[in-house]
């Protein structure tokens, strides 16, 4: 009998709330401690642990000191890229952690007769095989799953775990449907008869045993919170994080073997405010009545403000007032969501986000209807994906540690801007 371990979009360096950041870091400490103390032969991080290929090197060192505990123990970390730590054209901390021997990336495809062939990692102890698919930027992921030699995977016997970082369309979740960044893979394009297929990308714990060919998919979501509005609010009304411990025996999965282990490290208040038919002064003055009855000390808050105002503009709601109470009785990093706040004053009024990737996200969307390129990737939903990575791109800082330009780092962008684009060919002609 052994047990293994599977987590997802630990998202280290996701924050920039001095608690956040601490918590994020006791909560992989802890989920590594449960492992250690419940004997798992090896845990597997399926994609997104980091929030981007370079995190602040500071969190990375707290990481490394119980990456280095496991290595001592003999628990090894298999581990594919997620889309958020994926770097094009340069090495991501994956790569780095990789070359010190402190976790093993087990994406190791090959060009075998025009399709990608796995090869597959065995586990030294338990002698069990691992394979996975690592996630691209702009959904680059799905051309890979295409072409996935899945006969030979299918074909090499004994207990197997499929680790990617992609969601499923049958089982894409209501809240994703139509999600313009959000391409999904179809489960007929996964390998058949595998054990477990260990999934990540998905921000929300999921489980499905029954499905024929493809017994045992598991999402389990964030470890700690997340990144991005959506998370924060799941947080904040109490939504469970964590990870899986699975228990197997004879080549095969004990019956109730999947287990959720929950970690819970921060408590949260989700707190709503319906400002139809209301003017702007009189919602500033209820809101913060109500919260004056809010238990908010040490709880994630997070705001939601929504209907459309009688008279006044969006832009009359106290959100910085509020957000500065809030944190005055130390609330921890408190959001203020208006994504559907709107007034009837001011109809032509059409972003009223607080949070940059959706503001971003939505001039996209309109503006994409302008472009007039032949080039199907510059089109429509395609557009507004690369769009928004070639954005993500450029706002990396040119600086090195010592705030000075560099060079190096403006050829990586430089570098990451061309494979965003997919015009590596063209430049260098």
């Amino acid at each position: 009998m052994f047990k293994f371990a599977h987590m997802a979009d630990i998202h280290i360096g996701a924050h920039k709330d001095k608690r956040l950041m601490e918590l994020e870091i006791q909560a992989f400490n802890e989920s590594i401690d449960i492992c250690i103390k419940e004997g798992v032969k090896f845990i597997i991080i399926a994609g997104d642990f980091f929030d981007k290929p370079v995190p602040e090197l500071e969190q990375v060192k707290k990481i490394i000191k119980k990456l280095i505990e496991l290595s001592q123990l003999n628990i090894p970390v298999y581990v594919i890229y997620g889309s958020h730590d994926y770097s094009p054209g340069q090495d991501s901390m994956i790569d780095l952690l990789e070359a010190a021997k402190l976790i093993v990336k087990i994406y190791n495809p090959k060009s075998v007769d025009g399709k990608i062939r796995l090869e597959m990692y065995q586990d030294k102890e338990t002698g069990v095989k691992l394979a996975g698919i690592s996630a691209r930027k702009v959904g680059l992921e799905k051309a890979y799953f295409e072409k996935l030699d899945r006969e030979y995977l299918e074909n090499q016997d004994g207990f197997k775990i499929f680790v990617f970082h992609s969601g499923i369309e049958e089982f894409k979740p209501g809240f994703l449907k139509g999600a313009m960044d959000m391409e999904c893979i179809p489960i007929n394009w996964f390998p058949k008869g595998f054990n477990y297929y260990a999934g990540g990308h998905i921000h929300k714990r999921d489980e499905f045993k029954d499905i024929k060919n493809y017994q045992n998919i598991i999402f389990p979501g964030p470890s700690f919170i997340g990144w991005g509005t959506k998370d924060y609010t799941d947080v904040a009304k109490g939504e469970k994080r964590g990870f899986y411990i699975v228990t197997c025996e004879d080549n095969k999965i004990i019956n109730n073997g999947i287990k959720f282990v929950e970690i819970k490290k921060i408590n949260g208040n989700f707190i709503e405010f319906d400002v139809t038919g209301k003017r702007a002064k009189q919602v500033n003055e209820e809101i913060n009545k109500k919260l004056e009855d809010e238990e908010v000390e040490n709880k994630l808050v997070v705001v939601r403000i929504f209907g459309e105002l009688l008279s006044g503009n969006t832009s009359d709601i106290d959100t910085i007032g509020i957000r500065k109470v809030l944190s005055e009785r130390n609330a921890i990093s408190p959001q203020i969501n208006r994504n559907k706040l709107s007034t009837k004053e001011l109809q032509k009024i059409r972003i009223s986000s607080e949070d940059k990737l959706e503001i971003e996200e939505g001039l996209f969307k309109e503006n994409v209807i302008n472009i007039k390129s032949e080039n199907k990737i510059l089109q429509n939903e395609k557009g507004v994906i690369m769009a928004k990575e070639l954005l993500r791109v450029l706002k990396e800082s040119p600086k090195d540690s010592n705030g000075k330009n560099s060079t190096a780092i403006q050829d990586k962008i430089v570098r990451s801007g061309i494979e965003t684009l997919e015009i590596s060919e063209i430049m260098e002609e």
